[in-house]
């Protein structure tokens, strides 16, 4: 369990990070979506650490699946040549 002192340093960066992540409420994959829906609810308790952290590895997964077709470009490219990639 979180100490007191601990949740009240991290709830102003977490609301922080939720007002941030509203623009994802209308991305166009639906995991991207969901996996922001949960990790909003789930900022709201920071208490359960291991509820935020499944919450943001699901999130993560969401974002990285949903954009890694328009990364693709990328590798293999200059980038990737020049060991960017």
């Amino acid at each position: 369990m979180a100490s007191k002192q601990t949740v009240a340093a991290v709830r102003e960066p977490l609301a922080r990070a939720a007002t941030a992540a509203a623009p994802l409420m209308r991305c166009s994959d639906p995991a991207v979506v969901t996996a922001t829906e949960q990790l909003r609810d789930t900022l709201g308790d920071v208490e359960d650490s291991v509820r935020l952290e499944a919450a943001l590895e699901a999130f993560g997964r969401a974002v990285n699946a949903a954009t890694a077709p328009r990364l693709s470009w990328w590798r293999g490219g200059v980038p990737y040549k020049l060991g960017y990639a």
